[in-house]
């Protein structure tokens, strides 16, 4: 016998392959547990509760001719864990082990080498005690510890850590880190809001986190359940609907609310802390009733839809309408052909790659097709209609990203005459100027002459544009110039004659903007898994913006002008900080393939499967069906380095390196 080995480990080892299905966060095939399950489930709660992991922990007899890492990382996969999901494996008899982090997590090889030596010196200890005594139980409460100890610090690893990836800022955590917390608190009877005790306690830092992290989901639940309602209504009507749609609105303006504060924490002027702190308690508390309202229509809508009973017909009229939507692809690809030859790049900027994503889109909801028929034939309807709605989202993006492209050629094809009319306005107050120039000047103001500059200035880019210019941007800066010289001259204008004009631009300043408005919202919504809560934001409160210039357009113009103004600078941000994400975005490998256009639209195929994400009208996806790589394993009596396999699953890679050996 092998010195220090329990008899017990001696006889024949049963061999497991990776496990598809774990038995929830714990999973004993050897029952080594025993009375000590409690307190290892009271262990991984205080992970989740205290920070943005879940660990799980998984008991077999022998890995069989894997090692620990390989092992962990197969099970990882295809048990479908997420990006913030740590396995902790362990064979007993094989005296091995095995753990498993995604490739992206927020850890440094440091913060692993800590949690796998937390869990060596208990495995040890464990193989090493008399026969029926070893505690198998503490090295996953060591590991437990360890990640919680991680988890409260300020380097990486903290819960909700920012992460620097590709160029841009992303928050660790998550959507689907706000998701989760939301399901398992639902899982566990409790209320899925955050209470105001519970808010007060968190830091500033973490207040923030939670905020924008929930911006981000709420906005991504908006859009799809938005699309969601139509679909039903196109299948059955206004009328069973109108409940839904109702709640529907009611969130959508609680979310709006929840963005003027965002704006408000975003703006030049600091704020004290605790200001700050109150609007940050009130954001969240904004998107958690959202979510509460929409997740309460949630089994209803889904029973009014009752997809399983139509699969087949559903799948079929899919496949129609992706035959469609490609001859229409084709044609959006030639408009764009034609546009550029008019027009420059940046004009274009937001629908360039339109047409391809949804080439991308429409193949990928052929490929959902062909698994919803597949999974028919064999009898399981569940996986055909999850299949069935993953195709119809990705059609319904493809339809928008088309739209966006035929809305371009409409706004640049309008620009043109908008630009002559804007040329002779801006002429004629060019023309005031210098016959009012003096009177103002008598009275001590001298804007004008800086303003007449400027409308000079913007003439000629006008006159350029027409030869081959940015039309859009021509514009902007003639209205922002007439805007300009006309505050410049009003003193000496009556204030009738003020308002008419005002009201003329206006009527211009509104169309423009909801263009603008409408393009990069179209822009946000097709590209979900990109864009961050910085240009959501920006976009909230230009459409807001849009309302209250809307509403003062009767009754002050001029006021409402200057509303509809600073709405178009928002939106302009709103769009560039759309398009850095997504760039951002893609210098991380988002998007090649058809899956990688599915994917940054937001369209989670895996976690739909799965049901994850709890509804929300429809449902969004955490981080589930990753890719896994970067587990550490080893013999917990020795050390050793070796090769290993590397599997992959969902939309991520393969799960590659690590540690790993037996003794």
């Amino acid at each position: 016998m092998p010195d220090g080995v329990a008899p017990t480990l001696l006889g024949v080892a049963h061999a497991e392959q990776p496990l598809a299905d774990l038995d929830g966060e714990i999973t004993d095939r050897v029952g080594v547990l025993g009375d000590r399950t409690a307190d290892v489930q009271a262990a991984l709660d205080r992970v989740a509760d205290e920070t943005t992991f879940r660990l799980f922990v998984v008991y077999v007899d022998s890995f069989d001719t894997l090692d620990g890492r390989s092992w962990a990382n197969q099970t990882a996969t295809a048990a479908h864990l997420g990006l913030h999901d740590i396995l902790l494996t362990v064979a007993t008899g094989d005296r091995s082990f095995g753990l498993s982090v995604d490739n992206n997590v927020d850890l440094t090889p440091q913060n692993i080498d800590a949690i796998e030596n937390a869990a060596t010196d208990k495995l040890r200890a464990a193989a090493n005690a008399p026969e029926g005594e070893g505690d198998w139980g503490a090295a996953a409460i060591a590991a437990a510890d360890a990640i919680v100890g991680i988890g409260g610090t300020s380097g990486a690893g903290g819960a909700g850590a920012p992460l620097a990836l590709g160029g841009a800022v992303v928050v660790v955590g998550g959507v689907g880190g706000w998701l989760w917390w939301r399901h398992r608190r639902k899982a566990a009877g409790q209320q899925a809001a955050t209470s105001q005790d519970e808010l007060a306690r968190l830091s500033t830092e973490e207040l923030e986190k939670r905020a924008a992290t929930a911006l981000v989901a709420i906005d991504d639940a908006l859009k799809t359940s938005e699309q969601e309602l139509g679909f039903a209504q196109a299948e059955f009507g206004l009328e069973p609907t109108t409940e839904f749609q109702r709640v529907l609105a009611q969130a959508k303006e609680s979310v709006s609310q929840a963005f003027v504060l965002r704006q408000h924490l975003d703006d030049e002027t600091p704020d004290p802390e605790a200001q700050r702190r109150q609007w940050l308690a009130q954001i969240i508390t904004l998107v958690d009733g959202a979510a509460d309202a929409l997740d309460a229509q949630t089994q209803s809508f889904d029973e009014l839809r009752k997809l399983a009973e139509r699969a087949p017909q559903v799948l079929d009229e899919t496949a129609q309408r992706a035959d469609e939507l490609t001859a229409r692809v084709a044609l959006s690809q030639q408009a764009l052909v034609t546009l550029s030859a008019t027009y420059p790049q940046s004009a274009l900027a937001s629908v360039l790659g339109n047409p391809d994503q949804a080439a991308a889109l429409v193949e990928g909801a052929r490929t959902c097709v062909g698994l919803g028929r597949a999974a028919l034939a064999k009898k399981d309807r569940n996986t055909a209609v999850a299949q069935a709605r993953g195709a119809q989202n990705a059609l319904g993006q493809a339809v928008r990203l088309l739209d966006a492209v035929d809305h371009a050629g409409e706004d640049l094809a309008e620009a043109g005459p908008r630009l002559d009319k804007g040329v002779a306005s801006i002429t004629q107050d060019i023309a005031d100027a210098a016959r009012l120039a003096p009177i103002i000047a008598a009275a001590g103001d001298g804007s004008v002459d800086p303003a007449t500059a400027e409308a000079r200035e913007a003439v000629a880019q006008a006159q350029a544009a027409r030869q081959g210019g940015d039309p859009l941007a021509a514009l902007a800066r003639l209205t922002a110039a007439e805007a300009a010289l006309d505050k410049a001259l009003e003193p000496a204008r009556a204030k009738a004659e003020a308002d008419a004009r005002a009201a003329a631009l206006l009527r211009d300043t509104l169309g423009r903007v909801e263009s603008q408005v409408r393009a990069t919202d179209d822009f946000i919504s097709t590209r979900r898994q990109a864009v961050g809560p910085d240009a959501r934001t920006r976009l909230a409160e230009a459409i807001r913006l849009i309302g209250e210039a809307r509403a003062l357009q009767p009754s002050d113009p001029s006021t409402a002008l200057a509303r509809a103004q600073e709405a178009e600078g928002h939106a302009r941000a709103a769009a560039q900080l759309a398009q850095n994400d997504v760039s951002g975005w893609g210098q991380q490998g988002g998007g090649g393939s058809n899956i990688g256009g599915m994917v940054l639209g937001g369209i989670l195929i895996d976690s739909i499967l799965r049901g994850s994400g709890g509804g929300i009208g429809g449902g969004i996806g955490g981080g589930a069906g990753r890719g896994r790589s970067g587990g550490f394993g080893g013999g917990y009596g020795g050390s050793g380095f070796g090769g290993g396999r590397s599997s992959g699953g969902g939309f991520g890679g393969g799960r590659s390196g690590g540690r790993g050996g037996r003794f």
